[in-house]
């Protein structure tokens, strides 16, 4: 279990480095390939997405004015490209992080049988991880060190501490019900 934990932390610092490394990345050009091979599933979404409307026994007329917000959001979006690629960029940051950390916590809680220690160094190691990846940036071509990138890479990170808060509390809780329903047998 060490081994893949420590698998999968390297395999994201280095996915992470590498992203980081190309210069000017751009999200759209690569979602427009994602969506040229997608496009053949096009059909299979319809019909799933008509079978599912008509198992639900909703009137959506009084929801037609979202119909216009989102044309009108759509024809925004067309004409700004660059606002979809900013958000996308950022949402990116965010996902990137928040599975570093949980990753972090899964490694360091190998080696730390101490939740709330882990969890304090995965938070640590996010950051520190956010903190050397802009600076690397600064280095790269058409690209620039941002504290608004590792103020957003650290929601992510908070995101994924807090996921793994609600996880331990829950689990937590589960374990005490079963044991007092059914209590250890004494040899």
């Amino acid at each position: 279990m060490r081994k893949t934990a420590w698998f999968v932390v390297l395999g994201l610092i280095a996915f992470l480095y590498a992203a980081s490394s190309i210069p000017g990345l751009r999200v759209l050009p690569v979602l427009r390939q994602l969506f040229s091979v997608g496009a053949g599933f096009d059909a299979m979404y319809a019909w799933m997405a008509q079978w599912i409307a008509t198992k639900i026994p909703l009137n959506f007329s009084e929801l037609a004015y979202m119909d216009q917000v989102m044309q009108d959001f759509l024809v925004y979006v067309r004409e700004n490209p660059v606002v979809i690629e900013f958000f996308l960029r950022k949402l990116a940051h965010v996902f990137v992080f928040f599975i570093i950390t949980i990753a972090l916590f899964f490694l360091l809680y190998q080696y730390i049988h101490s939740a709330p220690l882990a969890l304090v160094l995965s938070f640590l190691g996010g950051f520190v991880l956010a903190v050397l990846d802009e600076f690397r940036q600064s280095f790269v071509p058409d690209r620039v060190a941002s504290a608004v990138d590792v103020f957003v890479d650290m929601i992510g990170v908070t995101l994924g501490i807090l996921l793994i808060v609600f996880s331990l509390i829950i689990t937590s809780g589960e374990r005490q019900r079963y044991f007092q329903k059914h209590p250890p047998k004494k040899s």
